[in-house]
This record gives C-alpha cells, sequence and structure tokens, in this order.
C-alpha cells in the first residue's frame, strides 16, 4: 500500500496530502481527521474526541512510513507518539475553532479541489473515478474521511490566512541583518605572548583551597560507570590461518586483471567552434608548424591551457578516444567532431600498459587471503564467544579462553559519564573517541553484567563489562589538588600577562603597533587563524583597549572606527533572510495560538489510559 501511496506523489497537491497523513499540517502539524469516538478518549473538546484506537492507528501510521519500520517500543523510546498525539491536539482545536467560528467549506470547492488534484486524472488529464477510488485505496482511506481531510485543510488555510499571507518580516530590520553581516572594523592591535610558568610564583595550599571553593561547581562530576571492555578484531587470528598453493593460483586468476596499469596518454588539446579554422590549424601543423606557438597565434592558448595531463582512453569521449589512442607518439590528430566543437589533439607522451611484478601481485593477494579467512574465523569465533556470555564468563575469561591463540588484553575505562565523558580527579575531562554505539551499550548494560557484542566500525567487534556504576560528587580538594593547580596556574599566566601587557601599552600612551581593518567574515587577523577572536572584537562597544585571548597570545585591540562596508545589493540574500526571519515569527506566533485555543477550548488530555496500552505492549 506503502509503494502505491509513494508512486501518487508526484503532483504537488498529493504531496501535501501525503504530509498531512505523516507530518501534519504545513505550519501546525495538524493530521488527518479521524472523526468519531472508538473507546475511551485520549483527547477531547466540547463537539470533538479522539479515541485511543484513532490515537494508535495514527502512531502505526507515522512509523509504518518509515523506511525501518520501527517497533512500537522503539517508538515509545524516541518519542515519536509524543510527536503523533501533539499533531492530533493541533488537529482538534482548529477544526473546534472552525467550528466555533462556523467556517464551512463549500461541496463545489471540495469538487474543485478533487478534480484538480493530478494523481486522480487519466493520461489525458481528465478526472478519472477509478483512479480517484483506487488512490484512496492504496492509502488506506474511505472517500468520507478523505474530505474531512480536505475540510481540515481548509480550515487551516482560513484560519492562518492572516499570518501567512504576511510575506514580509521587516524590511528595515532585514536591511538591518545585513549591514551587520556586512560590518567593517578599523582596529589597532598588538600581540603579547603568554609569560612562561617559571615566572610565576608557586602557591601555597591556602591560595589553592580559596580558588577551589570559589570554583567548586567546576570540578563536579555526574553519575559515571567504571567499564572493562574487550575489542575482537580479524587480526587476532591471522596466526590460525594456513594458505596453501591451490587457493594462491585461484585467488590470482580472479584478480590479475586488477593488477593491470591501464596506458595512459599525455594529451594537449584545442577546441573550436569553427571547423575552417580548425582544419587550417591541422594543415599548417602538417607544414611543420609548431603546435604551442600555433595555439598561442591562433586561439591564445598556452601550453598550460592545452595541456590535458595523462588520460585512460575511458577518460576521453567515445568520438575521438579510440582514434588517440590509435596515433603515434608526437602525432596530430583532427579535427575530430565532439559535442564540444571541433578538437584537435596531440600526443606528447605515452606511458604503455604495465603488469604488476608477480612476486608482488602474489604479496598483496596472500594478505587479501589472510583478510578474508581471518574474518571467516572471526565470525565463527563470534558464536563461541555468545556461548561463553551465555555460561556466565566474565570479560577476563572470555579473554584468556581457548578462542585466541595469543593474549589478548582487556581494557578498562573509568568514570565515563552518560554523555561518554571521561572524568578524573588528576588530568583534565576527556570525550570518549569512541562512536555513539559504544556509549550507548555502556548504559544499557546492567552493573556486572555483559553486554551482547556489538560491531562498531567495520569488522571490529567489542564486548563491555560493566564494574560500576559511580555516584555524582563534588570530589574534595586533596583529591584533585594537582587538577586545581593546574587551573589556577591557566589562569594566573593569563592574568600576569593581562596585567604585563597593559604596563607595556599604558607606557606607550596606550599606542598600538599594528592597524587593520576586519570584516565580520574574516577568519584571521595578522598571522592568527582564530574565529573566536574575530568574534570577540565584534562584540567590542566601546573605542577603549580590550585584551582577548587567542589559542597562543593574547590580544591588546582598539576599535578606532565601525562602518558598513559598500557591498551590492543582492535580492536573493536578502529574500532568504526575510523568509527565515518571516518562518520564525509565523512558528512563534502559531505556537502561542494554539495554546492559546487549547485553553480556549478546554482540550482535555487522557493518555494514562494510552500509556497503560504501552506498557502492556512492552509486558507482553
Amino acid at each position: 500500500m506503502l509503494r502505491a501511496l509513494r508512486n501518487q506523489t508526484q503532483s504537488i497537491f498529493f504531496k501535501c496530502f501525503l504530509v498531512l497523513l505523516i507530518c501534519g499540517f504545513a505550519l501546525w502539524g495538524v493530521g488527518d481527521l479521524t472523526g468519531g469516538s472508538k473507546g475511551k478518549s485520549v483527547l477531547s473538546v466540547e463537539n470533538q474526541t479522539i479515541s485511543i484506537e484513532e490515537a494508535l492507528n495514527e502512531i502505526n501510521r507515522a512509523r509504518y512510513i518509515l523506511p525501518d519500520r520501527p517497533s512500537l517500543e522503539d517508538v515509545i523510546k524516541n518519542g515519536m507518539h509524543k510527536s503523533v498525539l501533539n499533531k492530533l491536539e493541533q488537529q482538534i482545536l482548529i477544526n473546534e475553532e472552525a467550528n466555533f467560528l462556523d467556517l464551512n467549506v463549500p461541496l463545489s470547492e471540495q469538487m474543485r479541489l478533487i478534480k484538480e488534484e493530478k494523481a486522480f486524472k487519466d493520461p489525458l488529464g481528465k478526472f478519472s473515478q477509478n483512479k480517484f477510488i483506487q488512490s484512496l485505496k492504496n492509502a488506506g482511506l474511505s472517500e468520507e474521511k478523505y474530505l474531512d481531510t480536505i475540510k481540515t485543510e481548509s480550515n487551516f488555510k482560513q484560519l492562518s490566512m492572516p499570518i501567512m499571507n504576511n510575506d514580509y518580516y521587516s524590511k528595515k530590520i532585514i536591511k538591518k541583518i545585513i549591514d551587520w553581516q556586512n560590518e567593517v572594523r578599523d582596529i589597532e592591535y598588538e600581540t603579547f605572548k603568554i609569560l612562561n610558568q617559571s615566572e610565576i610564583k608557586k602557591p601555597s595550599d591556602d591560595v589553592l583551597k580559596s580558588f577551589y571553593k570559589k570554583n567548586k561547581k567546576s570540578y563536579e562530576i555526574p553519575i559515571t560507570r567504571d567499564i572493562k571492555y574487550l575489542e575482537i578484531i580479524p587480526s587476532y587470528f591471522e596466526d590460525q590461518i594456513i594458505i596453501n598453493k591451490k587457493q594462491i593460483d585461484e585467488k590470482y586468476e580472479i584478480e590479475k586483471l586488477n593488477y593491470k596499469i591501464e596506458e595512459t596518454r599525455e594529451i594537449l588539446q584545442i577546441t573550436t567552434q569553427n571547423k575552417i579554422k580548425a582544419q587550417e590549424f591541422v594543415d599548417l601543423i602538417k607544414k611543420g608548424e609548431n603546435f604551442n606557438e600555433l595555439a598561442k597565434n591562433k586561439f591564445n592558448l598556452s601550453e598550460t591551457d592545452t595541456k590535458l595531463g595523462f588520460l585512460k582512453k575511458s577518460d576521453l569521449p567515445l568520438e575521438s578516444s579510440n582514434i588517440i589512442f590509435n596515433g603515434l607518439l608526437n602525432e596530430t590528430l583532427g579535427p575530430i567532431k565532439t559535442k564540444f566543437g571541433f578538437s584537435i589533439y596531440k600526443i606528447i607522451n605515452i606511458s604503455p600498459e604495465k603488469q604488476s611484478n608477480y612476486e608482488d601481485i602474489i604479496k598483496d593477494i596472500k594478505k587479501k587471503l589472510i583478510k578474508e579467512l581471518s574474518l571467516e574465523i572471526l565470525f565463527e569465533k563470534l558464536d563461541e564467544i555468545e556461548d561463553l556470555i551465555a555460561e556466565g564468563n566474565n570479560i577476563e575469561e572470555i579473554a584468556k579462553s581457548d578462542i585466541f591463540n595469543k593474549k589478548i588484553s582487556v581494557r578498562n575505562i573509568n568514570k565515563i559519564s552518560k554523555e561518554g565523558f571521561i572524568y578524573s580527579y588528576d588530568g583534565n575531562t576527556i570525550f570518549l573517541d569512541k562512536k555513539p554505539e559504544f556509549i550507548k551499550n555502556i548504559w544499557n548494560t546492567e552493573v556486572n553484567e555483559l553486554s551482547e557484542i556489538f560491531n562498531l566500525n567495520d569488522d571490529n567487534y567489542y564486548i563491555i563489562e560493566t564494574v560500576n556504576q559511580n555516584n555524582s560528587e563534588n570530589p574534595k580538594f586533596n583529591l584533585i589538588k594537582n587538577k586545581v593547580f593546574d587551573q589556577w596556574l591557566k589562569k594566573e599566566l593569563i592574568f600576569k600577562t593581562k596585567e604585563k601587557a597593559k604596563n607595556i601599552v599604558e607606557s606607550k600612551n596606550n599606542n598600538l603597533l599594528y592597524k587593520s581593518s576586519l570584516k565580520r567574515n574574516d577568519k584571521a587577523l595578522g598571522n592568527t587563524k582564530d574565529q573566536y577572536l574575530i568574534t570577540k572584537i565584534f562584540e567590542i562597544e566601546n573605542n577603549k583597549i580590550e585584551y582577548i585571548m587567542s589559542a597562543d597570545n593574547l590580544f591588546a585591540i582598539k576599535v578606532i572606527k565601525t562602518r558598513t562596508d559598500n557591498y551590492k545589493f543582492n535580492k536573493k540574500t536578502f529574500n532568504d533572510l526575510n523568509l527565515s526571519f518571516s518562518k520564525s515569527f509565523l512558528n512563534d506566533i502559531s505556537n502561542y495560538y494554539v495554546q492559546h485555543l487549547a485553553s480556549k477550548h478546554k482540550l482535555q488530555r487522557n493518555y494514562k489510559e494510552l500509556e497503560n496500552y504501552f506498557v502492556n505492549e512492552q509486558n507482553s
């Protein structure tokens, strides 16, 4: 049914219709009308209700339309059901407001929309009753329900018309934004190297403790876990592989063509639309004229302009490839008619077809065989490892088992958070260099349990053992003294560098060494590439000297003048900005409007029965 429905989505209206079914109306996400009440309601206003069955139907419709068709459990986990329920809330409110305002959609208008829908027309462009019925059937809709959908869409259009017709957000504001984008700042600046650590006096414990207390919150460690993990890769099993001559010979016969280096030819090319001029060029070459000199005189082309480099036969147009690859070295060919015009070629170098050294080929084939066969062994061993996990073996016992013929190391990571940050008492907080799936498995595995075997990248597989879960904590000073010192030192180096820089600048009557003009989209100041630095410069709001840290230096900056660059008005940029702001403005108003309707029409939510259904489904 979904395939058939997708086949109907060529027309604009039917694309909108499909969006209605899945995601709701364009602005507020208003879904298709599921009128009537079946069983207990999950949503209700004075004159309308949406039953549990209807809500479930919409949730299923949303998940079935996705390529991977997630299970109901996955839908609940990723919150898709909340989006559907939100859509249904908006739908019932829009229709209730339409009833309140006594809006109606004439039957003639409904018929016009149906007859104009391309999906319902025959090859001659006329409305087809059969195509109409079949399309609705494919979409799982009755005629009545489809008409309700049209009514709902019309209600939406009528209610949103006052704000949807606002094409422009504000010309003055858009102009100011474009001016802001083209702002230029004339500045004076000077750079100062960060002081050496040896220039900073070692602090007492009291100084560090005071620093620790002021910044105590920054040392907090959230809930973390300590884990062990085992990485299982094909190379672990390479020593178990024995390759015989028959395997190598068979692989060689299959692969040998891949080791041929194809012939290439270095070519000069001139292409012109003038056949007479092209033929005159070739005639002069035959009389002994120099190709490059003629190209310069006749077509104003240098050798760089004409040189195509080394090309394979498949790189050339079909019209000329055979001619060029049958030509001789230093031969001029053409003119040849191609889709680009009349082309003249000169072959200036030929690199003949080569076959790789046999020994090198065999060596490479052995490597490929080892890789392929070790991967096959890995898959066999994964089954054995799963058996060991089922028998209750821990990760060290698996690593020491007969599955591996070599010592396999079990790695440890302590204090890793749900977000993938690794905390420690001594070092900096770092981010785990693994894919999200790895972190997900850490937190989906019970403490003192092993995860399932999972694949991350290529043919690398992992098992995780969750050893311990640590409560959130604010470590005591003695535990993190070294970390406190490191952070104190960084701040002290910056503070003392600023202090020294200020004294130097003041001694020169606040005159800075360099001048520059910066645009907001510049990436560097002088030799320093630092977008953060540029951003901070454009945040300065006075003409005083400001001190800004870059990655390696301290910058003293003074803004002399702020101006708008002379720019050419770009209508597309203006329209794009206007559209973006209009949509944002429209979304803000629409969200407020829907909240207002919920209050006005006393929307009642009863999601408890639906949640009970989800729980029962997950437990069944």
